[in-house]
């Protein structure tokens, strides 16, 4: 009985950390998304192992989500009032072009709020957890790196049920770049890893012209060399 209700309090912590209440309430600081109704991303399954989402997804395979509206909910302090509100988007998923699940809310997943500010908030209420945590027999533990470019966000959470969620996020779209999670009961444990592959949100991926630089200029030095040897040998012909 013990074991279950530890259980229990692990799910709750992590639904309190990654989600938030549907009610909406005014005159806070709402942050909202770069991406809008109609953008879509892909990403392949890089590692899986156990791991359903929805339905049980494998390495190499490709999930596709479309945005279909913004909905707003609220983030909240472990005493229960509201600290803040963020547009979470509602969406359409498919895995490797077959549609799996509609209408799906992915609260702070793969699509977070843009800018850093959020993320200034979120460390304040990160602070409050870990001092919270022990309370409910939970080690929790997480770390914040607001970078140029990328925000890289984890957390790891040890009791009945551990775990631990890693995201890697372009700061000026709140888009992520790359998600990891996993987590483990005794001997039963579960893993994923996305790795963005293509996305219709502008300006996430590097254009082609910088992706593959190395062989643009592997292409000019090959023409410049076949264009020097060219005037060598008509040099050659002209003396001849």
């Amino acid at each position: 009985m013990k074991q279950y209700v530890k259980v229990i309090l692990s799910v709750m912590l992590a639904i309190f950390i990654v989600s938030s209440t549907s009610m909406i309430c005014m005159g806070y600081s709402m942050y909202e998304l770069g991406v809008k109704e109609g953008d879509w991303v892909e990403y392949k399954v890089v590692e899986a192992e156990n791991y359903k989402f929805f339905v049980e997804i494998h390495s190499n395979d490709r999930l596709r989500f479309e945005i279909l509206d913004i909905k707003v909910q609220e983030k909240m302090y472990p005493n229960g009032t509201v600290a803040f509100e963020v547009e979470v988007p509602l969406c359409d998923v498919f895995l490797n072009g077959e549609c799996i699940q509609r209408n799906v809310t992915l609260s702070e997943m793969l699509f977070l709020p843009r800018g850093e500010e959020h993320w200034r908030d979120l460390e304040k209420i990160d602070e409050i957890w870990k001092e919270e945590a022990p309370k409910y027999g939970i080690t929790y533990e997480s770390n914040i790196t607001i970078g140029q470019d990328t925000v890289i966000f984890s957390y790891q959470m040890e009791n009945a049920v551990n775990g631990g969620t890693k995201q890697v996020v372009h700061k000026d779209t709140g888009v992520a770049l790359e998600f990891e999670r996993y987590f483990y009961v005794g001997e039963e444990k579960s893993k994923c890893r996305l790795l963005i592959s293509d996305t219709s949100v502008s300006g996430v991926l590097a254009p082609w012209y910088i992706t593959y630089w190395y062989l643009i200029v592997l292409l000019v030095v090959v023409v410049i060399i076949a264009f020097a040897v060219l005037l060598k040998y008509k040099g050659v012909l002209h003396k001849l």
